[in-house]
């Protein structure tokens, strides 16, 4: 008789020790000094990838966001569930300062590529988390760069905090039924609101990436502005009111 054979599967060890290319590339692209001071943190990444990261991947994919459009009395909420490891994964972002470790600079410019070091050991184990961030750190380059004081005073310190209660993340909105990624036939129209000076916003996106965030960017035509690319304006946006509700936003579906 024939004993049954099933096959031993691989077991997964700490992505930071046993990636050779990654190593290999830091050790390049980095001065020794600066290679050894980060890589105990590259290598607890690497143990918590396969270890509390993956746990929680797995549970977020298991369990998928929900889309309630009403409340039980029939008022439209728009709420987005999602699994409570989704949050987590959010938390670890923040404590571990995916975005923030670009921009505190601890080693000038080469502190992009301690981030991306981090994002790499992460993204796997993320259940898709990295997609937020990576539009979190676009938003916070965007910030950094043209916002005005008081906006980057507001926002810049949110997107790169390392504090969970502290950290938000940002969606980037430009997408629109006109086409994917060419964005020159946005038809979303800026109307500027002489009550207060604000630009409002009126459109439909087709395609709203992380919209459980806080805040996003997003394009807009401001009235009277030519057609095609040249017309565009980026405009910040906060997604909900003190209360938590969206701020005259409908989610269509997701």
């Amino acid at each position: 008789m024939m004993k049954e054979f099933f096959q031993v599967g691989p077991v997964l060890g700490n992505t930071y020790v046993y990636d050779r290319a990654l190593r290999g590339c830091l050790g390049r692209l980095l001065p020794p000094d600066v290679f050894s001071g980060i890589e105990p943190e590259l290598k607890r990444l690497g143990a918590r990838a396969t270890g509390d990261l993956r746990e929680l991947m797995q549970e977020a994919e298991a369990n998928p966001p929900r889309h309630l459009p009403y409340d039980p009395w029939g008022r439209r909420i728009d709420e987005i569930q999602v699994a409570p490891a989704w949050k987590a994964l959010d938390r670890v972002a923040a404590e571990e300062g995916l975005v923030a470790t670009g921009y505190a600079r601890q080693h000038g410019a080469l502190s992009r590529i301690h981030q991306f070091a981090k994002l790499y050991l992460y993204a796997p184990s993320s259940a898709y988390y990295a997609c937020p961030l990576a539009m979190t750190d676009g938003a916070a380059r965007a910030l950094e760069l043209y916002a005005d004081p008081e906006l980057k005073e507001r926002a810049f310190p949110h997107l790169t905090a390392t504090d969970p209660a502290r950290f938000w993340t940002s969606g980037q909105w430009m997408t629109e039924r006109t086409g994917g990624s060419d964005v020159s036939g946005t038809s979303t129209v800026a109307k500027r609101d002489l009550a207060t000076g604000h630009f409002r916003l009126f459109g439909t996106k087709f395609f709203t990436s992380a919209v459980t965030s806080q805040m996003a960017m997003t394009l807009a035509r401001i009235e009277g502005a030519p057609e095609a690319n040249r017309g565009l304006s980026l405009f910040y946006l906060e997604l909900r009111d003190a209360h938590g509700a969206l701020q005259n936003i409908e989610v269509l579906r997701l």
